[in-house]
């Protein structure tokens, strides 16, 4: 797979977040945060369960759940070969668990922020991912992006400031929250490119929703009981856990290892221009002037990330 094809996936993940905006919006009203989002992602890895039951049913018993990081040779005792696949398995669940652990605190930092951080503030600090990603893939993994990555994030950076945020910008102790939660969405930005390398991205994804599902739960037992699931938000539940969850996170993890962490980071703060478009098109929000000009700079900061890869063959898979 090419990196523009990859890039072309992200996007395609990009634009189904952007259409939970409005959905979320009509349905968190009625049901609690932490409640939402146990069953959304329980329901989210449910469906990727079953995908992958049926994926085993029409492949060959023979092949193991995960793709192979080694060519086997002949010679190689069947005792070596299980002991290999033992620490492939082990390699499995760690990196799975790790990232799930990471989403999860993602968005558990990110919905006690929101208790007290205007919405638009807190999409601004969640975005500044797209900042924080290719500093600490510069500085911890000594990979300097290329220019037109660099480019690409300071003009999305400005776009997201000019969508999010009103004057006077006032700090609150809620924003320490939310910045940890876009620590967070880079880290698992980061976290998915090391370990999509080397193992099957449905188990992979799988793993990380139900992880997500049961800190969730944890959390709503422990701060929003009764647990109640009102009738009229199991509509908004299924489209984010199937559509906005297992098919968003599926892509991620399968197609981010022929792209960069910093291009990825990049086509995802996109999300609130296709939010804002889809607000228009479906409930007749429309931005203002400044809010449009931030809109055509994060596209503007994307598109530009996107000349190295038009102008080369990209990454293959091999």
């Amino acid at each position: 797979m090419s990196q523009i094809v990859a890039d072309a996936l992200l996007l395609v993940v990009t634009v189904i977040w952007g259409t939970t905006f409005v959905v979320v919006k009509g349905t968190i009203s009625d049901i609690k945060p932490f409640t939402f989002l146990a069953v959304r992602f329980f329901i989210g890895g449910l469906f990727l369960l079953l995908v992958l039951g049926v994926k085993n049913i029409v492949r060959d018993n023979k092949k193991t759940l995960f793709r192979p990081v080694r060519t086997q040779d002949k010679g190689v005792s069947g005792d070596h070969s299980e002991g290999e696949d033992s620490v492939q398995v082990r390699e499995l669940l760690k990196g799975s668990v790790v990232t799930g652990v990471t989403l999860f605190f993602s968005y558990a930092t990110q919905t006690f922020g929101l208790l007290t951080v205007p919405a638009g503030k807190a999409a601004f600090i969640t975005g500044l991912s797209v900042v924080i990603v290719p500093l600490a893939s510069a500085i911890l993994l000594k990979r300097v992006p290329e220019r037109n990555a660099i480019l690409g994030v300071v003009l999305a950076a400005c776009g997201l400031g000019l969508m999010s945020l009103t004057l006077p910008i006032d700090i609150q102790h809620g924003d320490t929250l939310v910045f940890l939660c876009a620590i967070g969405f880079a880290t698992h930005i980061l976290l998915i490119e090391k370990y999509s390398k080397s193992i099957d991205p449905l188990i992979f994804a799988t793993i990380q929703l139900f992880v997500v599902s049961l800190g969730s739960f944890i959390a709503a037992f422990l701060l929003e009981r009764p647990l109640t699931i009102p009738n009229n938000t199991w509509g908004a539940i299924s489209y984010t856990g199937i559509m906005a969850t297992s098919l968003t996170i599926l892509i991620q993890s399968g197609v981010q290892k022929y792209t960069s962490a910093t291009h990825a980071a990049l086509i995802l703060s996109a999300e609130p221009v296709f939010g804002a478009f889809f607000a228009w098109i479906t409930i007749g929000e429309v931005l203002s002037t400044r809010e449009m000009f931030g809109a055509i700079l994060i596209l503007a900061g994307m598109l530009i990330s996107e000349i190295d890869s038009l102008g080369s063959s990209g990454k293959k898979d091999v």
